[in-house]
């Protein structure tokens, strides 16, 4: 099974703003329009690249960006394809009543993760208004999916961009799963250490596999291999901003070719392959995630 863990819903006539499409396709080929991932686009792009799973997120960013791609929207197109799509709530802590939306979500729209945009929210992971929201994920027995790293939204606060500010979360909450997404790009190496102090902590490929090159690419896994963490690295492609078919391919060549790795170091092995490209991505929703047969762990 293929799973790509990182998936963007929401439509740019519908939900982003013109503004921050811009922005957030300036550096790339896009055009700001393309910046969209209607439902009949998104199950397009999933055949075309063999992906059988996405996590597919909502965007909780109104406070600051005027926008948001609400949770309600997520659950109905994952009521529509339950058997491949995995809906992510996302919540912000800066609002009251964060923790008991988050609960809402889970228990009443049938999502089965959280994702958190700490940076464009103005607000640091470790910002004791997300304890609340910590503590109701823990209950719920749910990931928690953060952005880490760079985005060129210009909204954005960069002081939020460093994935070593999650350490603090890790610390306080050693039994919560959160997958830091992007791998912290450019802070990869620290991301994959930080990992290394944490089991609790997981992170995700998004943008940084489908850009990056091969090479770096598997520089990244060699220091996730050599420090016991490449089995809690999980493939994702930030789709709509990148492409599933493109990033599948890329990946597949990191098992093939020894000449894109560093000395010394092999290709992917099938095992390696098979837990990267989703194995480890279907262990974190189930069987913990909410449902009527899996209750919230206590």
């Amino acid at each position: 099974m293929i799973i790509d863990a990182h998936v963007h819903a929401g439509e740019y006539y519908r939900h982003y703003s013109a503004a921050f499409a811009q922005q957030m396709t300036a550096t790339t080929v896009m055009r700001p329009e393309e910046l969209s991932a209607p439902e009949t686009k998104l199950m397009a792009e999933m055949d075309s690249a063999g992906v059988d799973r996405v996590f597919l997120i909502a965007f909780d960013v109104r406070r600051v960006e005027g926008f948001s791609v609400p949770n309600e929207f997520v659950a109905e197109l994952c009521a529509r394809h339950p058997e491949r799509l995995t809906g992510f709530v996302s919540v912000d802590a800066g609002t009251p009543g964060a923790a008991a939306r988050l609960r809402h979500a889970i228990t009443g729209l049938g999502l089965r993760g959280l994702k958190t945009a700490p940076c464009y929210l103005h607000m640091s992971p470790a910002d004791r208004r997300w304890y609340d929201v910590y503590e109701t994920a823990l209950e719920l027995g749910i990931p928690v999916l953060m952005h880490t790293g760079y985005t060129p939204s210009r909204n954005a606060d960069a002081r939020f961009f460093s994935p070593l500010l999650v350490e603090q979360v890790a610390k306080d909450f050693p039994d919560l799963t959160v997958i830091l997404a992007h791998l912290g790009t450019p802070w990869t190496r620290p991301c994959v250490d930080l990992l290394a102090r944490h089991p609790n902590l997981y992170a995700d490929l998004s943008i940084f596999g489908s850009y990056q090159s091969p090479t770096t690419v598997a520089e990244a896994l060699s220091h996730a291999r050599d420090s016991g963490v490449l089995d809690r690295l999980l493939w994702g492609t930030d789709f709509p901003f990148a492409s599933m078919t493109g990033s599948v391919a890329r990946m597949a060549e990191l098992t093939r070719d020894p000449g894109l790795w560093p000395p010394g170091h092999d290709p992917l092995t099938p095992q390696e392959y098979r837990a990267l490209m989703g194995g480890t991505a279907a262990q974190l929703i189930t069987p913990t995630a909410f449902s009527p047969t899996h209750p919230p762990n206590r």
